[in-house]
């Protein structure tokens, strides 16, 4: 067909293929970002003996980042879709580094959480990283991509419990921090190499295979696109923030998937941090030990983040435009039937295995859910986009709060021992996962006229360009 030719040889001109060294710099900063906080539950007791705070005061600590994300995404949003993004993000991540430097030299926990603010700017920038890989990497591959830029932070999470343990162990809490300082200066340097893409260079691969080098996947011509139901109500390169939020609000799909996102992932950010101190409490292991069986957890996560990605693209492959929601609801809800009985028992030797099948679902839909909310923004809004997403999720970054609330209320109104009050705060909150699946499942009927959207607008820009 002349116009799929035509659409072909424009988008083949304007698409660079790039090599894996931009996403192994982008989940380099998932790495260090979630390696600390997983070292962060190491120092957990440290803290508390030198400081006498409760539960309750170290929930804060994780929270206190999601404050600054909150207050600085809005401008790196606006920044992500304007600057250049690989030199915002490395920015980002210097500021990450120093306020490590600060963390480790604090004298009271009024300190250690002031810092903490400090290093959320991780959090104010991944608007930045998500429209990075969107203009990396063809639409299709998208979700496969993003499981493998999420795959950094449990290779992060694994270094932060195995190595963290130990020079803790051997240092003291402090060492938390200083463990990761040389490495945030390595990413901020390897980040800042990276190229900038052209933004929206990726959207026309939906339906057309750019280039015979680029192995781009499309979906199957059995289950086309649908006829955008929608069109654009503004200029994206002039729009007013009202104008913007008028495009977000009419993307369905984005707004199922970001409460979804936030709802499951208040589970997720609680067992990050309290998983070590679960070990600690109810199984009687010393620091390293209880790292080491975390890390079971780290071990079918990376397969269920892997997973996830890929089995969500095999399938759109086929032709299953909804594959994303699909694995998305699938996984949330398993991940719940698993991690239910997983704490509610006291038997080591049958919380592991769980565990071991609790990480796989518990991370499997998170690739094909960053896919999802990103293939439905245009290219020229992804990054204020991602801003908003970054604001309305971070309230799953209550769930250390959370859990920590609970705890001490069961320790406190209920008689229970500190090890039963947070095995029984986890349980409580494992089933808010599945609640998460069913709400993306809303997303079905949206979802493949909101991508028929993205591809018009693609086409209208490339026509003008």
């Amino acid at each position: 067909m002349p116009e799929v030719d035509a659409l072909r040889s424009s988008a083949a001109r304007r698409v660079a293929v790039y090599g894996s060294g931009p996403l192994l710099a982008l989940a380099a900063t998932m790495a260090i970002d979630s390696g600390e906080r997983q070292s962060l539950s190491l120092a957990v007791n440290g803290i508390q003996h030198q400081f006498h705070v409760s539960d309750t005061a170290i929930g804060f600590l994780p929270f206190a980042m999601a404050l600054i994300g909150v207050i600085g995404s809005p401008p790196f949003g606006v920044l992500a879709d304007r600057a250049r993004r690989t030199l915002l993000l490395a920015g980002g991540v210097v500021a990450w580094t120093v306020c490590m430097g600060l963390d480790a030299l604090a004298g009271s926990y009024l300190m250690l959480f002031l810092f903490r603010l400090g290093v959320g700017a991780m959090e104010a920038n991944s608007p930045a990283a998500i429209s990075l890989i969107s203009d990396y990497y063809p639409a299709p591959e998208r979700a496969g991509k993003m499981g493998l830029y999420q795959a950094g932070a449990l290779v992060g999470a694994l270094v932060g419990l195995v190595v963290g343990g130990i020079v803790v162990g051997i240092g003291g809490w402090r060492w938390a921090f200083v463990m990761w300082i040389p490495l945030g200066a390595g990413v901020a340097i390897l980040v800042a190499c990276q190229p900038d893409p052209v933004r929206g260079c990726q959207d026309h691969t939906w339906e057309a295979a750019v280039d015979a080098t680029a192995s781009v996947a499309v979906p199957s011509p059995a289950a086309p696109l649908p006829p955008p139901r929608r069109q654009a109500t503004c200029d994206y390169a002039t729009a007013t923030t009202r104008q913007v939020m008028r495009e977000l609000l009419a993307a369905r799909s984005m707004w199922y998937g970001v409460m979804a996102l936030t709802i499951s992932q208040l589970l997720l950010t609680g067992l990050q941090f309290w998983a070590v101190p679960y070990f600690e409490r109810v199984d009687h292991l010393h620091a390293a030990a209880a790292g080491a069986v975390s890390a079971l957890l780290g071990i079918g996560a990376v397969a269920g983040i892997l997973g996830g990605g890929f089995i969500a693209d095999r399938y759109l492959a086929r032709g299953v435009l909804n594959a994303r929601v699909y694995v998305v609801a699938f996984g949330s809800i398993a991940a719940s039937l698993v991690l239910v009985p997983a704490f509610a028992t006291t038997h080591l030797w049958l919380t592991a295995p769980l565990l071991l099948a609790g990480g796989a679902f518990l991370t499997l839909p998170i690739a094909p859910a960053e896919a999802l909310v990103t293939d439905v923004i245009v290219a020229d809004l992804r990054g204020r986009a991602a801003a908003v997403r970054s604001i309305v999720r971070s309230l799953s970054s209550a769930g250390p709060l959370v859990v920590g609330v609970m705890s001490t209320a069961f320790i406190s109104h209920l008689a229970m021992d500190k090890a039963d009050g947070l095995r029984w705060a986890l349980v409580v909150l494992s089933p808010v996962y599945a609640v998460g699946g069913l709400i993306m499942l809303l997303a079905a009927r949206s979802y493949p006229s909101d991508v028929a959207f993205v591809v018009s607008e693609a086409r209208r820009a490339g026509e003008g360009g």
